[in-house]
């Protein structure tokens, strides 16, 4: 399974870029089960969400 998140980040790293694959961890360490309690998960996803989707709309502009 790690393997499989490297391969993903690397590729959406390359794609969008730093600012993408930084959201990519906050969204996944916001969403990792058994944080639903922690109250930094909801901040994690939210950024992590804006920061992987802010960047691929700009791509294709």
């Amino acid at each position: 399974m790690p393997l499989v998140s490297l391969i993903v980040e690397q590729y959406v790293q390359w794609r969008f870029g730093v600012t993408a694959a930084l959201g990519l961890a906050l969204l996944g360490l916001g969403l990792k089960p058994g944080n639903e309690n922690a109250p930094w998960a909801a901040t994690c996803t939210a950024v992590g969400g804006f920061l992987l989707v802010a960047p691929a709309l700009t791509a294709g502009a």
